[in-house]
């Protein structure tokens, strides 16, 4: 065998190994969301953009056009496709984020400010979405349905 096909299967096992690696590590990160019907979905977005502002690490990395954006009844999701998840994660990038968690949801410029309390701690990600009107309204929406409370009247006819 030459050096030449030697390096080739080297190189291909080891591209293998990775590939492997990430669909692996990827398929157990993305496992913790609950696979709805797409109907079940009052907002999808699948190729937008974000970091999260935990350190400095996850605020230099972050994910381009990979993230998954799904907005249920009571749920803000942020996920990625199985081959990217495991990145994502290591990034922060990866929540199911109850409605009545979420802090507050603005638009600065071309990015929207989702912050939200998970485990006591206000964590902070900025996206950056091709229908962030959309996505922030709907978002605000839903926390100010939460943030009434329901109460029920009653009515005596005596």
């Amino acid at each position: 065998m030459q050096p030449e096909h030697i390096f080739l299967i080297v190189w291909l096992i080891f591209a293998v190994t990775i590939i492997s690696i990430f669909i692996v590590k990827g398929r157990k990160s993305i496992k913790k969301f609950p696979s709805l019907d797409k109907s079940n979905f009052e907002y999808v977005e699948n190729s937008a953009s974000g970091y999260s502002t935990e350190s400095f690490k996850t605020k230099m990395g972050g994910a381009r056009n990979v993230l998954r954006i799904r907005v249920t009844d009571n749920q803000l999701w942020l996920t990625s496709n199985t081959f990217m998840a495991w990145i994502a994660e290591q990034f922060d990038l990866l929540h199911i984020i109850p409605i009545e968690s979420i802090v507050s949801v603005k638009i600065d410029k071309q990015k929207i400010n989702v912050e939200f309390e998970k485990n006591g701690v206000v964590k902070k990600i900025v996206l950056i979405s091709k229908r962030k009107d959309e996505l922030t309204q709907i978002l605000n929406n839903k926390m100010v349905k939460k943030q009434i409370p329901q109460t029920k009247t009653r009515y005596n006819n005596t």
